[in-house]
C-alpha cells in the first residue's frame, strides 16, 4: 500500500509541475494575449491555478498517507477521496474528448493517480 501511494504521489507531483509550468506557457499565456475581456482572462487564469493548488495538495497528501500505518482511518478516507476525485477529473476529459473528437492527454495523467489511490484505499480497508 505504501509503495502504491508513493507512486501515485510521484505521478501527481509530475502532473502538478507540468500543469503549472508547461500548461501556463502553452495554454494560458496565448489565451491571455487574446481579445477576450479582462474578467474572462482573469477568471481562466485563476481557475487554472486553482487546479494547480489541488494537484500539489493532493500530491502532498498522498506522500503523507504513504508514511502512515494502513490501519490509520485517514489512509482509507483520504486515499479513497483522492481516488474518486481523480477518476472523476479524468472522466471530464473523456467526455470532452468525445464531444470535441480530440484526445486529451489529461486522461492518461489523471486516471492512474485515481486508480492507484483507490487501490491503496482498498488495501487499507483490508489491513
Amino acid at each position: 500500500m505504501k509503495m502504491t501511494l508513493i507512486i501515485a504521489a510521484l505521478i501527481n507531483l509530475a502532473v502538478a509541475v507540468v500543469h503549472t509550468f508547461v500548461g501556463e506557457a502553452s495554454i494560458i499565456a496565448p489565451l491571455m494575449t487574446s481579445d477576450a475581456p479582462d474578467l474572462v482572462k482573469a477568471t481562466l487564469h485563476s481557475a487554472w491555478h486553482m487546479i494547480s493548488v489541488v494537484l500539489y495538495l493532493s500530491a502532498l497528501t498522498l506522500f503523507y498517507l504513504s508514511r502512515r500505518e494502513a490501519r490509520d482511518p485517514a489512509v482509507k478516507l483520504l486515499s479513497g477521496y483522492i481516488g474518486v476525485q481523480y477518476v472523476a477529473l479524468a472522466m471530464v476529459f473523456v467526455v470532452t474528448s468525445v464531444i470535441y473528437g480530440q484526445f486529451f492527454p489529461q486522461i492518461v495523467m489523471l486516471l492512474p493517480i485515481g486508480l492507484l489511490s483507490l487501490w491503496a484505499a482498498q488495501m487499507a480497508r483490508k489491513a
